[in-house]
């Protein structure tokens, strides 16, 4: 059943979750980099990957859910399958933000963290191969902010699964 996201008060009191479950659902990864050079993204091209934070968006559904998908995200591949898995190998994993939802969100995500201010495209067309979307994976200098992104979420879709955050270790 669909309901308004809860925000809290505080950014503080966002839900943690230490256990992703094998459910479907949405999610964005978190990824972190200090450095700058270029990096060949399979057929796609090339992204100047530089300092600063990179949020890549994508959904779950099929067998395993989240939990399948974001321990993928989690190890660096020796074969990268998909565009993120380039980034992977160099960006560290900081963390998730996902919702449980047999629904695909990962567009309207990528709606609004293109429209979110001091976000832009390092690549077009990363991770959006399959779709209309000008890209799935954007850029910030700064980090961005799951409370923010959650209020965003809300004001373009209304009723929405409830958005959860979890940082990982480095």
């Amino acid at each position: 059943m669909r309901q308004q996201i809860q925000l809290p008060v505080e950014s503080s009191a966002l839900v943690q979750h230490t256990f992703l479950q094998r459910s479907p659902g949405t999610y964005a990864l978190i990824l972190s980099s200090t450095t700058d050079y270029p990096l060949q993204v399979g057929r796609l091209g090339q992204l100047h990957l530089r300092p600063g934070f990179y949020v890549y968006v994508g959904s779950a559904l099929g067998p395993g859910g989240l939990l399948a998908r974001v321990a993928h995200h989690r190890r660096r591949t020796v074969r990268p399958h998909w565009h993120i898995d380039y980034v992977r190998a160099v960006a560290p994993l900081t963390a998730v933000w996902y919702a449980y939802d047999t629904l695909r969100w990962e567009h309207q995500w990528a709606e609004v963290l293109q429209c979110t201010p001091g976000a832009t495209i390092p690549l077009q067309r990363f991770g959006a191969s399959d779709c209309t979307c000008m890209s799935h994976l954007f850029f910030f200098t700064t980090r961005p902010s799951c409370y923010t992104f959650c209020g965003r979420v809300q004001d373009a879709c209304g009723v929405h699964t409830p958005i959860y955050c979890q940082r990982l270790e480095a």
